[in-house]
């Protein structure tokens, strides 16, 4: 912990929110038997929460993977500096290695770059870089309100729902890619961070302090007043069905991008 925890509220959050992420974890087969796990680190809560979980969760596993951490040194205005001192120190006392990596532009795409093309350099680096170094599993720290407000975005945008799959492979199936934070609430990462003192870092990016599409679905959700907890619950799982019924339809094509586990 890195001050201003909580110990005792931190322990209990923090094994309130483990329970959800080992049953998303077996649900939906997100973790490795040994091995390596890469964990994609911003600095931002969501990454350090996922951090925190997953080192706790290791210890107990029968077969536990070692940790290894991710990040790209890229924001909406181009190459960063990297994490910041603080964040490196907590990764250091947790005996978790840091790799970071510069972005791999492709010809076409150039900085400021919109928050689309900033998660699709992002994403690319990472597993590129995560397969350079023989991880095969790559944990992400996308929640369960990230989920529904993409899945909004790609049909108010496109009219086409797009579900974010909690496990899917690349490169083949050399790389895994895996959100184990998939089933938990972004206020539920927020009050583990604060009450475990987590060393988070304020997002400094200028495309994202100007306001995005995703701050828009944000806006028109919290229209929605109290509402609003139980429509997101609603829209959840309805991608979730939506996801079964893709991978329904993969596994008789003779293939599939996540696997679905019923409790």
């Amino acid at each position: 912990m890195a001050g201003n925890e909580d110990p005792g509220r931190c322990q209990r959050a923090a094994g309130r929110l483990l329970g959800k992420l080992r049953r998303t974890c077996r649900r939906w087969d997100l973790l490795p038997r040994g091995g390596n796990l890469g964990i994609a680190v911003s600095g931002g809560a969501d990454s350090l929460v996922l951090v925190e979980l997953l080192r706790r969760l290791t210890p107990v596993l029968e077969h536990p993977p070692e940790l290894v951490a991710f990040h790209v040194a890229l924001d909406g205005n181009g190459i960063t500096a990297g994490l910041g001192d603080a964040v490196r120190r907590w990764l250091d006392d947790l005996g978790i290695p840091l790799h970071t990596v510069p972005p791999r532009f492709d010809a076409s795409e150039t900085v400021p770059a919109t928050c689309f093309q900033c998660a699709r350099i992002r994403r690319r680096t990472l597993l590129e870089a995560a397969d350079s170094h023989g991880v095969h599993h790559l944990a992400l720290g996308h929640h369960a309100d990230d989920a529904v407000e993409t899945w909004l975005m790609s049909l108010f945008y496109t009219g086409t729902p797009e579900a974010m799959a909690p496990r899917r492979s690349y490169f083949g199936g050399a790389v895994t890619l895996v959100r184990p934070l998939f089933e938990i609430r972004r206020q539920e990462i927020a009050r583990v961070a604060r009450l475990c003192g987590l060393p988070v870092t304020a997002s400094r990016c200028p495309v994202e302090a100007a306001g995005t599409k995703r701050d828009a679905i944000r806006r028109s959700l919290a229209a929605l007043g109290r509402d609003q907890r139980r429509v997101r619950r609603q829209l959840f799982w309805a991608l979730v069905r939506q996801l079964r019924e893709d991978t329904n339809r993969e596994d008789t094509n003779g293939s599939s991008c996540a696997t679905v586990r019923e409790e």
